[in-house]
């Protein structure tokens, strides 16, 4: 049997799971991006210089190397890439249009008003054709956010409108494609949910949900961890899910993990943020595993392979994941974890070592490290999570450079 080809779209930290369970089926695995000293490269069987988000060369890189799948796993800007040289090159894999559509937030914001959905008016800007009467006619505050970022990297909230070219300035200089879309602002005063989904043959078949928490002292768009399961009662959570569902299959979004973000605002209304093309960051899908048993990186390579995808899965055991992080620049000195913490661990991965740079939490590239954890209650977690400065003491140097 032919040795399965494939390319991974990156190396990072957090794709380090998907790349060794392939490792692990014999396939061989191929990464390229344009950072050399990423982990998942030391995995690889070769490892190629090439940026994640340059289409045509990831595309001439693909069929050089005669790659069977080419895979985009937790990372935004990589995923339309993957489906377009996958489509080209008569890969498995979801259209570029589908990807396209739920990657790019003004393609999404358009989709989700003209099928109905709640969805926050907006207007995007290209460039610096800056419309101030058609942002005129949006109600202050809004959002003003770069339309294919991730992380909440380039985000910022707007209070006047007399105060927004700085902020369109700020998120153009995230943006690849130098766009940018303005959306009225959106509260979460009853619940910020997020978690990741997957899908078989158009259908949503899996679906984890819980709360987003944030720090909010840098960035407060900027989420540090998530706890599962949701606070919000089920028949709100299955109510999410039917739209998640329904977004889904208007899309024409065939297979494959996604990260979902929806709000619920003062209301009680419910709006569908965000469905990323691809697993979360920061390790979630393995936070996930821990809370329901479903393993997303075994399902995502299964259904690479032609296997069944089994969808079954536990009650919601409480867990989470926490991005450490600093709110200020700086040289890394240690990361202390409290001996009460370490009995609810699951997983470290510390993304800096001491002696390297240490940037603000202003975007989810920020993060020191990832803690997984679970814990017998969700009041025991919640104990934790929201004391976690207690149990995680983190030093710097002061930053000789700045």
């Amino acid at each position: 049997m032919k040795q399965k080809r494939v390319l991974f779209l990156g190396g990072a930290y957090a794709q380090i799971p998907i790349i060794r369970e392939a490792k692990n089926r014999g396939w061989y695995i191929i990464t390229c991006d344009y950072l050399p000293d990423n982990p998942g490269h030391q995995l690889a069987d070769e490892y190629y210089n090439v940026s994640t988000t340059d289409t045509e060369k990831v595309l001439e890189l693909a069929k050089k190397i005669k790659s069977d799948f080419v895979v985009a796993y937790a990372s935004d800007p990589a995923a339309p890439v993957a489906a377009y040289v996958s489509e080209k090159l008569g890969l498995l894999g979801n259209s570029y249009d589908s990807v396209r559509l739920l990657s790019e937030k003004d393609l999404f914001r358009d989709f989700l008003s003209k099928n109905g959905f709640n969805t926050p008016k907006s207007v995007s800007i290209k460039e610096n054709n800056i419309d101030f009467e058609k942002i005129s006619e949006l109600q202050f505050p809004v959002i003003v956010k770069p339309t294919d970022s991730s992380g909440s990297k380039g985000v910022s909230k707007v209070e006047n409108i007399n105060d927004i070219q700085q902020s369109i300035q700020y998120a153009l200089s995230f943006s690849r494609k130098e766009k940018v879309i303005i959306e009225e602002f959106i509260d979460n005063d009853i619940a910020d949910i997020h978690g990741d989904g997957f899908v078989v043959d158009g259908k949503l078949v899996f679906s984890c949900l819980g709360d987003h928490i944030y720090n909010g002292k840098v960035n407060p768009f900027n989420p540090t961890g998530t706890t599962w399961p949701a606070k919000q009662p089920k028949k709100i959570i299955k109510e999410i899910e039917k739209e998640v569902a329904k977004v889904i299959q208007l899309s024409s979004f065939t297979n494959g993990p996604i990260n979902i973000e929806a709000r619920i605002n003062h209301q009680g209304k419910y709006f569908i943020m965000e469905i990323g093309p691809r697993n979360g960051g920061h390790f979630v899908p393995q936070a996930i595993q821990y809370a329901t048993g479903f393993n997303m990186v075994k399902a995502y390579l299964d259904l690479l392979d032609g296997k069944k995808i089994d969808s079954n899965y536990s009650e919601i055991k409480p867990s989470s994941y926490f991005a450490l992080h600093s709110d200020k620049d700086g040289i890394l000195n240690s990361v202390d974890i409290n001996e009460k913490l370490k009995p609810f661990i699951k997983e470290f991965h510390q993304y800096i070592q001491p002696g390297q740079p240490v940037k603000s939490f202003q975007g989810a590239n920020a993060a020191i490290g990832i803690l997984l954890l679970t814990f017998s209650s969700v009041n025991e977690m919640d104990s934790y999570i929201s004391n976690m400065s207690n149990f995680v003491k983190i030093t710097l140097k002061e930053n000789p450079w700045q």
